[in-house]
C-alpha cells in the first residue's frame, strides 16, 4: 500500500510540475532528445542505447503533451477508436527504429526484417481504418503532432477557418490576417476560401482516396520488392519512387481544395523525396562520394567545422544503414 501510495503521489507531483512549468519541461525534453545523438559511438551497443533514449524522450513528451492538453484545453478529450489508433501509430512512429535494432541484436537480420514487416502490417491496417472509416486524408506523420505548447497555453492557436481571417462588416469581404498568412512557398495567391465541414466532405473524391491509399501501402509493396530484387537493387528503389510520384500526381489534381494543414502535410512528403538520394542504391553509387567530398572540403576550409563534419563522415554509412528506409515517412 505504501509503495502504491508513494508511486501515485510521485505521479501526481510530476503532473503538477508539468502543468505548472511547461517551458522548463520543453527544455528538458529537448536536452533529452539531443542527448541521444551524442550517445552514438560513445558506449557499447550505442545505436540501441541512442534509439532507446530518443524513443523514451519522445514518449515522455507525448505524455506531457496529453497532460497539458487536458489541463489547458477547453474541450473534453474523446478517446474513441480513432484516437486510440492515432496514439498507437504515434508510439510506433517513435519506437520502430529501436524495436528493429533490438530485434536485430537478439535474432539477427532475419528477425529484423520480420519485425519490420509486422510493424508495417500493423501500421498499414491501422491507417486503412483511419482512411476509409474516418476519412483522414492525408494521415499525418506522426498522427498526433507535437503540441505547440506556448500557443496552446496562451490560447493563440490560429485556425484557418476562424482567427486567421476577418470579415469586413460593411462589404462582407473576407480578408486574411497578417499573422494568419501561410509560408511564401505554400501561397497560391488566390482569393481566400473558407472551408467548412460540408466542403471538406465534398472533396473526399476517389483521387484523394487512391492517393492516400498508395502512400499507405507503399511500405508493404517496397518490402516485397526488396525481397524479390534485393535491398540494394535499382528495381526496388524505382518501385518506391514511382508509387510516391503517382500519389503526388493524384493529390495535385485537388491541391487547391485541400486545407492549409493538408497541403502542409503533402509538402512535407514531397520534401521527403530528397531522402531518395540517401537510400540504396543511389547512395552507394553516387551520393556517398558527393556528400563525403562536400563535408571534407567544408572541414578543411571552414574553421571549427571539422568538429561537426568529422563525426558525420564517420557515422554517415552507419546512419544510412539504420535510418534511410524507403517506408520511414
Amino acid at each position: 500500500m505504501d509503495k502504491n501510495t508513494s508511486l501515485s503521489g510521485l505521479l501526481s507531483l510530476y503532473k503538477k510540475w508539468v502543468i505548472s512549468n511547461p517551458g522548463v519541461v520543453t527544455d528538458v525534453e529537448t536536452v533529452a532528445t539531443w542527448s541521444s545523438y551524442f550517445v552514438a559511438g560513445k558506449i557499447n551497443k550505442s545505436p540501441i542505447v541512442s534509439e532507446l533514449v530518443y524513443s523514451l524522450s519522445k514518449l515522455v513528451s507525448l505524455f506531457n503533451d496529453k497532460l497539458i492538453r487536458e489541463a489547458y484545453g477547453n474541450d473534453i478529450q474523446n478517446y474513441g477508436l480513432k484516437e486510440q489508433i492515432e496514439l498507437w501509430l504515434t508510439i510506433i512512429h517513435y519506437c520502430e527504429v529501436f524495436v528493429e535494432l533490438a530485434v536485430k541484436n537478439r535474432w539477427g537480420i532475419k528477425g529484423k526484417w520480420t519485425a519490420a514487416t509486422l510493424l508495417q502490417l500493423f501500421k498499414c491496417s491501422s491507417a486503412l481504418i483511419l482512411l476509409y472509416r474516418f476519412k483522414e486524408i492525408p494521415i499525418t506523420h506522426p498522427p498526433i503532432p507535437v503540441l505547440q505548447r506556448k500557443k496552446f497555453i496562451d490560447g493563440k492557436d490560429i485556425e484557418e477557418n476562424s482567427s486567421s481571417f476577418i470579415t469586413l462588416k460593411r462589404s462582407g469581404r473576407i480578408m486574411r490576417r497578417v499573422d494568419g498568412a501561410p509560408p511564401v512557398a505554400l501561397r497560391d495567391w488566390q482569393p481566400v476560401k473558407i472551408l467548412d465541414d460540408k466542403t471538406n466532405t465534398t472533396i473526399q473524391e476517389k483521387d484523394l482516396l487512391h492517393a492516400e491509399l498508395l502512400h499507405i501501402i507503399k511500405p508493404l509493396i517496397h518490402l516485397a520488392a526488396m525481397k524479390a530484387f534485393g535491398t540494394k537493387a535499382w528495381k526496388q528503389w524505382m518501385v518506391a519512387l514511382a508509387i510516391d510520384v503517382a500519389s503526388f500526381k493524384l493529390y495535385n489534381r485537388h491541391l487547391k481544395e485541400l486545407s492549409y494543414e493538408q497541403r502542409l502535410e503533402i509538402s512535407r512528403r514531397k520534401l521527403g523525396l530528397v531522402l531518395y538520394l540517401l537510400r540504396s542504391p543511389m547512395y552507394n553509387g553516387y551520393s556517398k562520394n558527393v556528400l563525403e567530398g562536400l563535408l571534407t572540403t567544408a572541414s578543411n576550409r571552414i574553421p571549427l567545422m571539422s568538429l561537426i563534419c568529422g563525426p558525420i563522415i564517420q557515422y554517415l554509412n552507419h546512419w544510412q544503414d539504420i535510418y534511410f528506409y524507403m517506408w520511414a515517412s
